[in-house]
């Protein structure tokens, strides 16, 4: 007696436990396999009707789900690469704006104060700047005066020396700013960076735009301005 293609893929299903690597069964695969049970069906007992119509069925359901597949596939590389191109001719426009985006980074080049802004929900009672190197290495703590713990937005300098008073190297530095309410509790405050946008960069993580020589994700801009 012939044995059917279910059969084949039940014993494929059962071989393949003991296989590391086992492919999916494909539209080409199954067409084979139904044409390899055609021909080599008993012609005094053919194969039922009504089983091959259902192999049939299974054959077109499988080549409708590879074809919706291939267009879904296609389609997602179609919308990513419009994505980008609409993003690239609409962000072309602000080169040379003044962009202000979220970041606790700030770039020290040996000649400059780097200015970093954060906000504060509510008047704080006391707090201080946290600043660290590209090693996570502390470099300065900056205890912050009863004028910058106010709520609302602050903006903050860095002279570029550490807690010793020596200047550092030049370099990509983090800052994080910790304040304490009056109920006690601590939290960081939210800190942003405005400056020119010197460039736009496409990643696979996404686009980015680089403002005073630090580069930041596009979902993290704020606003854009034409002068500060």
């Amino acid at each position: 007696m012939i044995t059917s293609i279910n059969s084949i893929m039940g014993n494929q299903a059962n071989s393949s436990t003991s296989q590391t690597k086992q492919s999916n069964l494909g539209k080409d695969e199954f067409l084979k396999l139904l044409l390899i049970q055609l021909k080599s069906q008993n012609p005094m007992k053919p194969l039922d009707n009504m089983e091959f119509a259902t192999q049939l069925a299974q054959f077109s359901q499988l080549e409708q789900l590879t074809n919706i597949r291939s267009v879904l596939e296609n389609q997602s590389k179609l919308f990513e690469s419009l994505t980008q191109a609409l993003q690239g001719s609409a962000m072309s426009t602000v080169l040379g704006e003044f962009g202000t985006v979220y970041t606790n980074k700030m770039n020290y080049t040996g000649d400059n104060e780097p200015t970093i802004g954060y906000s504060l929900d509510s008047n704080a009672q006391s707090g201080e700047a946290i600043i660290k190197d590209s090693n996570g290495r502390e470099i300065r703590r900056i205890p912050l005066p009863s004028t910058m713990l106010s709520a609302g937005e602050h903006q903050l300098k860095w002279d570029g020396k550490d807690n010793d008073g020596n200047k550092v190297n030049p370099g990509e530095f983090t800052i994080q700013i910790i304040v304490s309410n009056y109920n006690g509790s601590t939290f960081n405050a939210s800190t942003f960076l405005t400056g020119k946008i010197e460039a736009i960069r496409f990643k696979s993580e996404g686009t980015m735009l680089v403002i005073d020589g630090i580069e930041v994700p596009l979902k993290n801009l704020i606003s854009v301005k034409s002068k500060v």
